[in-house]
């Protein structure tokens, strides 16, 4: 994964880690010395029925994220 948290960038879209799951989201912001690069992603949260409630934003380390599939 280090090659892709240097490469992130708004826009790009990554899997997240969120509970015991993942989300999908897309990066806001990239953030931070190189050696602890920060992202910034904004992701869906859902209801019951899997239906996108709001969006929020949350801050990940670059390196604990990685791009979504195509």
């Amino acid at each position: 994964m280090a090659s892709t948290a240097t490469s992130l960038k708004p826009g790009d879209r990554v899997v997240v880690p969120w509970g015991l799951t993942e989300l999908v989201g897309t990066v806001i912001e990239v953030y931070g010395p190189r050696a602890r690069r920060s992202v910034l992603v904004e992701v869906p949260v859902e209801g019951a029925e899997r239906e996108v409630l709001a969006l929020t934003r949350v801050s990940y380390p670059a390196s604990g994220v990685h791009l979504a599939p195509a």
